[in-house]
């Protein structure tokens, strides 16, 4: 299962919902590992709002910051 299925399975509320598969689109989008890196921190910080703004359960965040990593990651180096 990719990560925007695994968003998609999350039951977000549809702005959040659509700000997050935005951000994984710039992960997959990027040009090399740098760009890759600080697409991957600016979606942390999306998420790192999401927390502060106790918008999220706990359990959701944590599954927010892992699918974003696992996207971080999971791409192939360039």
């Amino acid at each position: 299962m990719n990560e925007t299925q695994k968003l998609v399975e999350m039951n977000l509320p549809p702005l959040i919902q659509s700000r997050a598969t935005s951000h994984l689109e710039r992960i997959a989008r990027a040009a090399d590992n740098a760009s890759r890196t600080l697409a991957g921190e600016r979606a942390a910080g999306f998420v790192e709002g999401l927390e502060a703004a106790r918008a999220l359960t706990p359990a959701t965040i944590e599954a927010l910051f892992l699918i974003f990593d696992d996207a971080t990651d999971s791409l192939p180096a360039q």
